[in-house]
């Protein structure tokens, strides 16, 4: 399924944990009481699905931006462009789900260099997007990063607040294209976020609105500004018994809604940044 959205304001990126967390949070909901365990099988199930998108990835790296010429024009002229990257979407794995989306958007009138420097500033994420209220680098090397991040999300009348340490690789393939790699290497939920009693619960022992996420972003400089392409993996619990068909495709349209708005955010702060240098 393929969603052409026209967005009014500045666009995208940044999908990273946000999808599976919206999504995560609407299984709380329908099974409060719950916590989740975090099996070796869906960890596994998580892992063969990222090796399979870092291939595909870095094999096709100079195919041409977004697709079709008719989806190039959409996205030059102002879509947002969306698709499942796997299946529909969410596919269930052995103890959990995984969410894996695709989208596209086109910059105007700003270079590689510059789409790439505000990807890169990790300090002022909490800025630019909305569920990330702390970000601190504690690693550069000048191509890779390690990153602490803060999540707190809302959905159903229930918040949940993840501490995330992901691993960012930046590559610049030639003049024309750039690619970053993310994964997490830990993630915790917060109880107690902001309170002399906060705590991390024991990982893989919470309630599973995120257990593990991470993202590819292809960057391609051409007809006067940068196509950004993004891909988002996200592994959390899965549907409560009985209740899948009806969370399904709740869950299913927060993920679309999620990705749309990372990427919307990202571009509007590379627009603010230097469209009008």
């Amino acid at each position: 399924m393929l969603l052409f959205r026209t967005v009014t304001a500045p666009d995208p990126c940044r999908g990273l944990a946000r999808l599976a967390l919206v999504v995560g949070l609407l299984l709380a909901v329908a099974a409060p009481s719950r916590a989740a365990d975090l099996t070796p099988a869906a960890l596994a199930a998580f892992a063969a699905q990222f090796d399979h998108s870092s291939q595909a990835l870095t094999e096709h790296i100079e195919r041409p931006p977004v697709g079709s010429e008719a989806e190039r024009m959409g996205v030059r002229a102002g879509a947002t462009l969306l698709r499942p990257a796997t299946g529909d979407g969410i596919i269930e794995a052995p103890g959990g789900l995984i969410h894996n989306w695709r989208g596209a958007i086109f910059i105007p009138k700003v270079t590689l260099d510059q789409v790439v420097e505000v990807s890169r500033r990790y300090p002022d994420y909490p800025d630019i997007f909305g569920p990330i209220t702390g970000a601190k680098v504690l690693v550069d090397d000048g191509t890779a990063l390690v990153v602490q991040f803060r999540m707190k999300q809302s959905a159903g009348g229930m918040s949940a607040t993840l501490d995330l340490r992901s691993r960012i690789r930046y590559v610049r393939h030639d003049a024309r294209h750039v690619y970053s790699v993310s994964v997490t290497e830990d993630v915790h939920e917060i109880k107690d976020a902001g309170k002399p009693t906060e705590r991390p619960i024991e990982p893989g022992k919470d309630h599973g609105y995120l257990w593990r996420a991470g993202s590819f972003s292809r960057f391609i400089a051409g007809d006067g500004g940068v196509y950004m392409e993004m891909e988002t993996i996200a592994l959390s619990r899965p549907f409560p018994p009985m209740l899948g068909w009806f969370i399904e495709p709740i869950a299913r349209r927060l993920g679309q809604r999620s990705v749309e708005r990372s990427m919307v955010e990202f571009r509007q702060a590379v627009l603010m940044r230097y469209a009008a240098e």
